[in-house]
């Protein structure tokens, strides 16, 4: 059953969202897609654009794998000044090419200048190669401060990442290493500098942020805060984790359009890598989170990464009504966002007729979701977190849920594969839902 208001493509696999970039009034949503299949493979980069980070017009496949090479992760820029030779304006995808004959894997652009709609890679590729075997997911942005473009990519068998910076992406110089430092997990992806607004203040600060294949919960997103002087960056916390549930992987941002508070938005993945091939076959196999705008607030542990569905999202749904969870069982449709109040406790269980569940509660200020899946056990999961202050948001749609909690500074995301046009729920409590326009 597809989703209702996540983007998942019209048919094969998709996973980690790739060169995220807004040009000329439309958002480009590049991904790793296999164009013959819902099983990992033939990694190319499929295309979407939407003028509102809410409708998506899916495209035709923007690099394709060829020449015994695949295309994974990688990066987006709009070359205003036309550094790289391709023309004023031109697009350029900062990709890492994986060769399939041997494990080999290197940095290499390619170029559009017809908005995203074709590319042509360059010939002299590959821009970056350290004829390494794991060296991949190049994210490129322009530093307006030293005049250059710059660029963060992991060693990803060493749990590292490196700084490069370019005046013309095609020639690139080391800068400096940002290393392990008790990070959590083994493996790291898809890395992702930027420069955050602190709630309440006129102050920024450079957010790191990893993604690892194994070893940490739900991925965990490990990120942290500091100062980034065009050459280095030196952490000021600890590392933390951006979301607490298993299905939130390799999120980047989009580079331009920050909105009026200077968020720029991000999204990920909403799978794993640990079960997604135990999925059970239905055409196609992924769906993104929905946008998220992203800031950092001070907290007691230093700062919090705050994420808040893009605002253009909640005009998806009609008026909230009231609801009791506790009048017996409730249909409950396959698309809802539920609100519950802060400060008190709630519980509640959704159920297909084939047994699979989800079991949400708010117990003690502490947030836990279980999810039951008796057909592809490989999905049982039990996830938790600390609720904070204010009121908890569900946005439930067929094969994920995102929870917010303590003002978007507690974020958990959850797939599923419950079936049926609506659920049956069961609960104790009361909240407030939703329900998109065009099932009100």
């Amino acid at each position: 059953m597809r989703p209702l208001y996540h983007y998942a493509p019209g048919a094969n696999w998709l996973s980690d969202p790739n060169g995220l970039v807004w040009q000329d009034g439309e958002w480009h949503l590049f991904y790793q897609y296999n164009p013959f299949g819902e099983d990992w493979g033939h990694m190319s980069w499929g295309h979407a654009v939407s003028r509102d980070l809410v409708t998506w017009q899916e495209l035709p496949v923007a690099l394709a794998e060829e020449d015994g090479t695949m295309i994974f992760s990688g990066s987006a820029v709009i070359d205003h000044q036309g550094s790289a030779g391709f023309g004023k304006g031109a697009m350029v995808a900062v990709y890492t090419g994986a060769r399939t004959d041997r494990a080999h894997q290197f940095q290499s652009i390619a170029a559009s200048t017809d908005r995203g709609r074709t590319f042509t890679k360059f010939a002299g590729n590959p821009v970056l190669d350290l004829q390494m075997a794991d060296f991949r997911d190049p994210n490129v942005f322009w530093h307006a401060p030293s005049g250059r473009w710059i660029m963060s990519v992991v060693l990803s068998e060493e749990n590292r990442a490196q700084l490069y910076a370019s005046v013309d992406l095609r020639h690139w110089d080391p800068l400096s290493d940002i290393g392990r430092d008790g990070a959590p997990g083994h493996l790291w992806e898809c890395p992702w500098m930027v420069e955050l607004p602190v709630e309440g203040t006129d102050e920024t600060r450079w957010l790191f942020k990893v993604d690892v294949l194994s070893g940490a919960a739900g991925q965990a997103s490990p990120w942290r805060v500091g100062h980034f002087d065009g050459r280095r960056f030196v952490p000021e916390t600890g590392w933390a984790v951006g979301d607490h549930g298993p299905d939130f992987y390799a999120a980047i941002g989009w580079n331009a359009a920050p909105d009026a508070a200077g968020r720029p938005v991000w999204i990920g993945w909403a799978g794993n890598h640990a079960y997604q091939k135990y999925l059970e076959p239905q055409g196609w196999r992924g769906a993104m989170t929905l946008p998220r705008r992203v800031s950092l607030r001070r907290d007691e542990s230093g700062y919090a990464l705050v994420q808040e569905v893009e605002p253009a999202c909640r005009a998806l749904f009609g008026k909230a009504e009231a609801m009791s969870l506790c009048d017996g069982c409730i249909p409950l449709p396959s698309a809802a966002l539920l609100s519950f109040p802060a400060g008190k406790d709630w519980s509640f269980r959704i159920e297909d007729d084939h047994g699979r569940s989800i079991e949400c509660a708010l117990a003690g200020g502490r947030l836990t979701v279980r999810r039951h899946d008796p057909v592809t056990p490989q999905l049982e999961h039990l996830a938790a977190m600390e609720a904070g202050k204010g009121p908890v948001e569900l946005w439930l749609d067929a094969g994920s849920l995102e929870v917010f909690a303590n003002r978007g500074g507690a974020v958990l995301t959850l797939q599923h594969r419950l079936a049926g046009e609506a659920w049956a729920l069961r609960g104790e409590g009361a909240c407030s839902v939703a329900y998109p326009a065009a099932m009100a």
